[in-house]
């Protein structure tokens, strides 16, 4: 019978042994999980921050590639009217209007391009 309750005594010291294991693992999960959180939410912002630096970065090397591209079109084209540059500005901004998914270079050569073929050039 001492053996019995032994077992018994025994399997319930496991029990209670058992379960404070359980809810300290628990706890601690809690704990990671919680550091977890915080730690994705720093990830996320730091990815946020760099992907707005990068299409920043990206669009001001677009526009300065742009400006240098565009210069010399630009001359060209106001050679090509004689110095006008009011009428210059005018038909490269009528050309945007007509065609608003183009990029300026490609404005700058459809303008030079019409007038040359205008001329006979």
């Amino acid at each position: 019978m001492d053996s019995l309750n032994n077992l018994l005594q025994k399997t319930l010291y496991f029990g209670a042994g058992l379960a404070s294991y359980t809810i300290e693992k628990i706890e601690r999960l809690d704990e990671s999980l919680a550091a977890v959180q915080v730690e994705v939410q720093q990830t996320v912002e730091e990815l946020i921050a760099r992907g707005e630096q990068v299409m920043t970065q990206t669009q001001s090397s677009d526009a300065a590639t742009t400006a240098w591209q565009v210069a010399p079109l630009h001359r060209r084209l106001v050679m090509l009217l004689n110095g006008n540059e009011t009428l210059a500005r005018h038909l490269v901004e009528q050309a945007q209007e007509q065609n608003p998914d183009r990029s300026p270079v490609w404005v700058y050569e459809k303008v030079i391009h019409d007038l040359e073929r205008d001329r006979g050039l």
